[in-house]
């Protein structure tokens, strides 16, 4: 670990019924109950939303680990080998079974007139009072794996958002052609992504039980990238500390970058795969200059040989050399993810 220490789906996450979730109804019992049932239409915060099963799992009632059958018009994952991976992954944390049960419900916020389309997931009793946001990667936010991390967040206790960068309901970002057209903008303008990233943590924020001056972010491959932008805002980030796992690393991109010595300013943890084919050894150097020059607080997670995606476990599947899953990886980016965030977001 290498340190500078300077000052140291088709997914259509839809609303389940508010009197089933008043009522405490577990997940199984809501699936079993809208299996037999057509789902209503709501109306919540003045969005109209529908209700099914599989929505229901992702984004409202509580804990369960579903698969590619729970989402009837959704999509949730790349193929049913790619969610068959991370579900069988889900089901063996430790920490997400026996911390549970989690409650979900959707969490629809704006930026600049679009619609984007959160999730947010609790912890049970309450939890710590901080909050973390979950930004996805180039597939966008319908994503199974994003639900098991932020599953594995509220076990810490945190109350964990799952953004969305893209304005996708229903897991579209799987489509290559959506997907170009959804990206583009905020590859070509990264003032744009950071001030979108700001919406998110500005909705988190909002969402009651979750203390605003205690807000974390973690990123990858694509959120990554927008967590170190959102990072060079400094005191005006909103967040105490972001975490990239295998983002893109880069300068900034021409952002201007502000003074991040500050208290304010978040903590900077970068986890990376140094046989990531994306991000060139010009472009993690620049990065690194950036946050020298800039007196961020920042540290450094360097994995010799592995390559881009290594937290997914269904990167294990991906016949394209440039993605692998490590668990190693994985595991100990994880453990430095909690460790920075028991530093900064703690009361």
């Amino acid at each position: 670990m290498r340190s500078n220490r300077r000052p140291s789906s088709l997914v259509r996450c839809a609303a389940c019924l508010a009197t089933a979730v008043a009522s405490g109804l577990t997940f199984r019992r809501l699936a079993a109950a809208f299996a037999t049932a057509s789902a209503p239409l709501l109306r919540a915060g003045g969005v109209q939303q529908s209700f099914s099963s599989g929505a229901g799992a992702v984004c409202q009632g509580m804990s369960a680990v579903p698969g590619v059958e729970d989402f009837p018009g959704v999509r949730v994952a790349k193929d049913a080998a790619y969610a068959d991976a991370v579900r069988a992954a889900w089901a063996q944390d430790a920490d997400t079974t026996s911390g549970g049960p989690f409650s979900r419900e959707q969490l629809v916020y704006e930026h600049q007139g679009l619609q984007l389309h959160g999730c947010l997931v609790r912890p049970k009793s309450g939890g710590n009072g901080a909050g973390v946001v979950v930004v996805h990667t180039a597939v966008g936010p319908r994503d199974l794996v994003l639900h098991w991390r932020a599953e594995a967040l509220a076990a810490l206790g945190y109350t964990a958002l799952v953004a969305d960068m893209f304005g996708d309901a229903e897991g579209r970002g799987w489509e290559p052609a959506w997907n170009e057209v959804a990206r583009r903008p905020l590859a070509e303008d990264r003032e744009l992504s950071r001030r979108r990233m700001q919406a998110a943590i500005q909705a988190l924020a909002a969402a009651e039980g979750v203390d605003a001056t205690r807000i974390g972010a973690i990123g990858y491959c694509f959120g990554g990238r927008a967590v170190l932008d959102l990072a060079r805002l400094g005191a005006e980030a909103g967040a105490r500390a972001v975490v990239s796992f295998h983002g893109i690393l880069d300068d900034g991109g021409g952002l201007p970058a502000a003074d991040m010595s500050g208290p304010s300013a978040p903590r900077v943890l970068i986890c990376h795969g140094d046989g990531d084919p994306f991000v060139s050894a010009e472009g993690r150097a620049a990065c690194e200059a950036q946050l020298r020059s800039s007196g961020a607080r920042w540290d450094a997670l360097a994995f010799g040989g592995v390559r881009h995606g290594f937290t997914n476990p269904a990167q294990a599947l991906n016949e394209n050399p440039a993605f692998g899953y490590d668990e190693r990886a994985a595991r100990l980016s994880w453990e430095a993810m909690k460790m920075s965030f028991a530093e900064t977001l703690s009361r």
